[in-house]
């Protein structure tokens, strides 16, 4: 007796169905991992923005309680180099104009939301000595009063309102300057930073981040931009400008002056 139901013939798939399956899985991961990465950049930029204000909030607290700034941190471990000693000047003489924010004086973290280290800027010793006279002559005296001149320049890339209505993005100006400290995170790439357990990240080569990285008086603050393989950090607004992703934060000086004065810090 023969089965009269018909059998169903199961087929499976060939390897091109298959590889045509994985493809059409690949683009959709692809697609939900692009921006879940771009969210989450956007959320550690958040976070090292908010500590960096943290930080900075911490330094004008530091200079109404002691009536100065503290020297930036040489050696990792978070204190003042040299530490301070208010019997000796010398003591406000950095040991390195340029390096890592006294996070543990501060009472703050150590780093930003990528593990780096906050690099931290002052002009010592106009900034790192507390008035000694209550005169006006702190530049000339090397101390902190309101005659006290920062001498760090903010560069920034924009419009250039000269150019009677044209628009532009990548001319220079000097978006503030007679700066007395910087913070800055190197950001997610982390071109020109070291890590928290002190290990040199790799160098930067587009110029803007390396102006924040090679200790001299001029830093860079603008918007982020992804860079291409073309791009120039120039006023050639034709070509785009390199990879930027450093966070850039500075104390104001007369914000510093007025907080100072409210405090009867300084006269």
């Amino acid at each position: 007796m023969t089965d009269s139901c018909p059998r169903r013939r199961v087929r499976g798939l060939t390897l091109i169905e298959m590889a045509v399956v994985l493809m059409i899985l690949g683009l959709v991961v692809a697609g939900l991992l692009g921006p879940l990465d771009t969210q989450l950049e956007a959320r550690d930029r958040r976070d090292t923005l908010a500590q960096l204000e943290r930080a900075r909030d911490a330094l004008y607290g530091y200079a109404l309680t002691r009536g100065r700034l503290p020297c930036p941190d040489a050696d990792g471990d978070g204190l003042p180099d040299p530490a301070f000693n208010p019997a000796d000047k010398t003591t406000a003489q950095c040991a390195a104009g340029a390096d890592f924010l006294p996070w543990a004086e501060l009472g703050v973290p150590p780093g930003d939301a990528w593990s780096n280290r906050l690099r931290y800027r002052v002009r010592a010793t106009q900034f790192t000595w507390p008035d000694s006279d209550g005169l006006c002559n702190g530049s000339a005296q090397d101390e902190l009063d309101l005659c006290a001149r920062g001498n760090l320049t903010l560069g920034s890339r924009g419009d250039n309102p000269a150019t009677n209505g044209v628009q532009e993005g990548k001319h220079a100006y000097t978006a503030a300057a007679e700066v007395p400290a910087v913070l800055i995170s190197h950001g997610r790439n982390g071109f020109g930073a070291t890590s928290v357990g002190g290990v040199p990240r790799a160098a930067p080569g587009a110029p803007d981040e390396f102006e924040n990285a090679d200790g001299d008086d001029v830093y860079v603050t603008r918007g982020y931009t992804p860079g291409a393989p073309d791009c120039s950090d120039d006023a050639d607004e034709g070509t785009p400008l390199c990879e930027f992703d450093d966070l850039v934060l500075w104390v104001v000086p007369t914000v510093l002056n007025a907080k100072l004065v409210a405090a009867g810090r300084l006269p």
